[in-house]
């Protein structure tokens, strides 16, 4: 089947858990995951704010869960079809949970952070960095201050303490419980085979990546055009502003989110979702920031406070216009009859090859048929090598396409099929047969 063929990467959770109610309901409707999606969405607003009040106040944490729930991009990435939304949910619990630690050190916390920092890496494997960073910030912070009240309002680093807090039981238990449930996933041999590939698109491969300036510019213009790079500098500005127990947490995130981008050189500067925890660290990092700005305006009195509600209405209500138009102004009803002619056009026991919107899934959703993807680093003369056992090679993402390969695929191959949208090449039946 096409589930068993295709990389598996992490365990299909929310697949499931949707395709249970898809049996339930007696039918496929995509606004049961959406809606999940959302559902996550608003429990990690819940814990976002909860946190956001313990950090600061109520006021600046209501800042940051607007921050959280009326980007344009929030409105958009957070209803999607992906396990991305519950993660960046169980990060906020995980977070929410360790910073309760840090204020009782007791196995209640540390039980759930760890249960919730290893579900979160369960859910994706990604999730290590941001889960590790947060759990890296917060208790090297716990244990190298001494444990008094006095100590954390003024904090003394003493390795001493360190050295004393990592033969903590708790420490154990929260690391243990965030590794054990990815590690019995992957080393039982629960997953699918086939996710290696995915591997050759990380450091790993790609360090020379990283040696370019052209890189971190290109990462910057990505993350400003998402979210507005005037945001992310305000809230790298919120970190610095802050207490040093919030500092600890912050800088341990944003710690995971720069290692995340570096261990993906690739998927940083070209999938959006892979920033979409970024929303969640923006939301906690200005929340101190908002804080500084109400303590200002309340001192200035009544009639400031009103001014500056007034501009937090305006910024979030601009915001959440432009993210809804963004969503109404795009019309997709179309598109299954499109991926349907596609699928019925490639003959159903042919192989394929070819470059397709989202690795194929829409047309393996819509269409029922499978197509290897042509490799991006490969040369249209390696075709006959790649493409050996292929009988069609399938274009609808056009802009994918070298004009180097265009121009090889025509001049060697007939057109099997052609309609506004797509082209199949017969790989069959080459223009010049080969000697």
């Amino acid at each position: 089947s096409y589930m068993n063929s295709m990389e598996r990467l992490e365990p299909p959770l929310f697949e499931t858990l949707v395709a249970w109610v898809y049996r339930i309901t007696g039918g496929e409707n995509l606004a049961v995951p959406r809606i999940f999606a959302s559902f996550f969405w608003l429990i990690g607003a819940a814990f976002l704010f909860d946190l956001g009040r313990r950090m600061t106040s109520p006021w600046a944490a209501l800042v940051g869960v607007g921050v959280f729930l009326f980007l344009p991009f929030s409105i958009r990435a957070s209803r999607s079809f992906q396990p991305d939304p519950g993660m960046v949910m169980l990060i906020l619990l995980t977070a929410w949970a360790l910073y309760r630690w840090q204020d009782q050190r007791i196995w209640k916390w540390a039980l759930l952070a760890g249960f919730f920092g290893g579900i979160a890496i369960l859910v994706k494997i990604v999730a290590i960095f941001f889960v590790g960073g947060v759990a890296a910030g917060t208790l090297i912070y716990a244990l190298g201050v001494a444990a008094s009240p006095q100590a954390e309002s003024q904090p003394q680093w003493r390795l001493t303490h360190l050295k004393s807090g990592l033969r903590n039981p708790q420490v154990w238990a929260i690391s243990t419980l965030m590794l054990l449930p990815p590690l019995v996933y992957y080393l039982a041999g629960l997953n699918a085979p086939g996710g290696g590939s995915f591997l050759h698109w990380t450091i790993l491969y790609r360090w020379r990546d990283l040696l370019s300036p052209s890189f971190y510019m290109r990462w910057l213009v990505f993350v400003d055009e998402l979210l507005g790079l005037t945001l992310v500098l305000a809230a790298l500005l919120g970190t610095l502003v802050t207490s040093a127990r919030n500092r600890a947490l912050l800088w341990g995130f944003w710690g995971g989110y720069l290692l995340f981008g570096l261990f993906f050189p690739y998927h940083i500067l070209t999938h959006d979702y892979y920033h979409l925890t970024l929303v969640a660290l923006l939301a906690l990092s200005l929340i101190p920031l908002a804080q500084i700005v109400i303590e200002a305006a309340t001192r200035q009195g009544r009639g400031m406070q009103v001014a500056l509600a007034a501009v937090l209405l305006v910024f979030f209500a601009y915001h959440a216009w432009i993210g809804r138009s963004i969503l109404v102004g795009q019309d997709f009803r179309q598109h299954p009859a499109f991926w349907q002619e596609v699928g019925e056009a490639i003959p159903p026991d042919a192989k394929a090859i070819g470059l397709s919107q989202d690795y194929g899934f829409r047309l393996m959703y819509y269409g029922w048929r499978k197509i290897a993807l042509w490799p991006n680093s490969a040369r249209p003369t390696d075709l006959p090598e790649i493409a050996a056992n292929a009988d069609y090679f399938v274009v609808t993402a056009k802009n994918q396409m070298s004009d180097q390969l265009e121009a090889y695929l025509q001049e060697n191959y007939p057109v099997f099929a052609q309609e506004p949208g797509y082209v199949i090449f017969d790989l069959k039946n080459p223009l010049t047969p080969s000697p």
